[in-house]
């Protein structure tokens, strides 16, 4: 009798160990999917040049209805003038994409000065972030 309440303790661990990886793996998706590399064409852009943003995502498996979220290049007013959302959808293996942007008038009245700026990339499924990187580009006139 007591190994009989053993087997069905054990049973409903599993049941709801399985319920919970059903409920949250489709909210967050594969484990080890992440950003690898997030590049620009350039280190050092003048006023109104195109940067080309090129951003590496490796996934362990398939991965739907996935964001990828571009931000950066913030003024003296707190503006961020890259804001972009890229609706992805993400196969196993590397996955590559890219973006451009047409940087402003790096000049004191557009709040945008000379200098190093952070340009960061998330990957977020459900508006939950998996994969956060990096890059810094430097402005000048």
């Amino acid at each position: 009798m007591n190994m009989n309440r053993n087997i069905l303790i054990i049973a409903a661990v599993l049941v709801v160990c399985a319920a919970i990886a059903i409920v949250f793996l489709p909210v967050v998706g594969p484990a080890n999917t992440e950003i690898t590399t997030v590049s620009t064409d350039k280190d050092l852009y003048h006023s109104n040049e195109l940067m080309k943003i090129i951003i590496t995502i490796n996934s362990a498996g398939n991965l739907d209805n996935a964001t990828v979220r571009i931000e950066g290049i913030r003024d003296e007013y707190g503006m961020m003038r890259i804001t972009h959302d890229m609706p992805v959808n993400l196969s196993p293996g590397p996955n590559i994409f890219f973006y451009e942007y047409q940087l402003p008038s790096c000049s004191k009245c557009s709040g945008l000065g000379e200098g190093t700026y952070p340009v960061n990339v998330t990957l977020l499924r459900n508006g939950v972030p998996l994969s956060t990187m990096t890059r810094s580009v430097e402005l000048k006139q």
